[in-house]
């Protein structure tokens, strides 16, 4: 069940990590490029010893990128077009996880001093300390909110699995424990939240999806089979199966009124006693979803396109594998990959090694 609740609870994102657009962005990051002209310059090559993963994106030209050193680990900048590599951010301790908000000016870093201890520290676009705190956590999972980028949600679990949720309020500096007995949640305002509730006493596949109020206390049914949930700048988006065959439809509701938008019909993939969660990302800007789209027969994914406004589904690359993947802040590229070791330039649909091993 834990690894379900994983899976479809905590979305890629990203997912959940977390890839959002805000319109205070500056017009240097929104620009889009003649790509033809300007040409990124990869691969970077980088010991095999010590990098550890590509992190996130800096703004639209830039990267992220994490090596661990003999003192603890390292937070690099590489710019894709003029190819320079520059220092960021220096931890005493092996950083375990690093994110960006959704404007792209607040980083957050997580590091591990212990087993049984997580540091979080909070940096601004010049790596100044804005915030920082320790706290009593076996494993961490968090959301930055897409649309008040100076606080996130924090879910620390125990090694038995229990768990404690806070909330980090960067313009206030503070920590505060959260009311909701939920592990897993998706922003929508600063008064509201969703979740999926599983049903502890009889695990599924799926759960029905809550809205949840925390100025009133009340929760609110959104949907029903509900297999995964991540919120955008302005839509609830929503994996619904259909069927036990795998029929599915991505539904994307009104972020304010929580109407329905519109819905792509696809499936989903079977894997062992569960289903494959599709890793998915949205451009916010141009309303265009993406997402790696199962083919039940082979059992192989295609990463595809959906347009909100038009209804329009394309096909991006045929074959490709179901791997962690992040939109640029203009929408230009993609991180991809399980250490986001690739870029996919989504102009001309080409898959390039971002990371070169020597």
């Amino acid at each position: 069940m834990l690894i379900v609740l994983f899976g479809a609870g905590c979305n890629p994102s990203h997912q959940p990590e977390q890839n959002r657009e805000s319109s205070s962005m500056s017009d240097h990051q929104l620009t889009e490029r003649n790509f033809v002209e300007e040409e990124v310059k990869l691969p970077l090559e980088l010991n095999e010893g010590v990098f550890h993963s590509v992190a996130d994106w800096k703004d639209a030209d830039t990267i992220f990128y994490i090596t661990n050193e003999a003192e603890g680990s390292v937070v690099h900048t590489y710019n894709l077009f003029t190819g320079e590599s520059s220092l960021f951010f220096e931890a005493e301790a092996p950083i375990v996880q690093f994110e960006a908000n959704a404007e792209q000016n607040l980083f957050l870093v997580h590091t591990s001093p212990s087993s049984y201890e997580a540091e979080l520290i909070i940096l601004d676009s010049k790596a100044n300390r804005t915030f920082s705190t320790k706290i009593e956590s076996y494993e961490l999972e968090y959301t930055w909110d897409q649309n008040n980028p100076t606080q996130l949600f924090i879910s620390s679990f125990n090694e038995d699995w229990s768990f404690q949720t806070y909330i980090i309020n960067v313009a206030e500096k503070t920590i505060a424990n959260n009311q909701i007995e939920m592990p897993f949640i998706q922003w929508l305002n600063d008064d509201e939240l969703s979740y999926l509730k599983w049903d502890q006493d009889a695990p599924s596949l799926t759960a029905p999806l809550y809205i949840y109020n925390h100025e009133n206390d009340q929760e609110t049914l959104l949907a029903n089979n509900v297999v995964s949930n991540t919120n955008f700048m302005n839509e609830i988006s929503t994996i619904e199966l259909v069927d036990e065959d795998g029929a599915a439809s991505v539904k994307f509701y009104d972020l304010i009124d929580k109407k329905l938008l519109t819905e792509m019909p696809t499936h989903l993939v079977a894997q062992y006693s569960d289903w494959a969660i599709p890793y998915h990302d949205m451009n916010d800007r141009k309303s265009i979803y993406y997402m790696f789209e199962g083919n039940q027969a082979q059992k192989t994914f295609s990463l595809i396109s959906f347009d909100l406004e038009t209804k329009e589904k394309k096909t991006i690359i045929e074959t490709i594998e179901n791997l962690p993947f992040k939109l640029s802040p203009n929408g230009a590229f993609a991180l991809y990959g399980a250490r986001f070791e690739n870029l996919i330039q989504l102009e001309d649909n080409t898959i390039m090694q971002l990371i070169k091993m020597k």
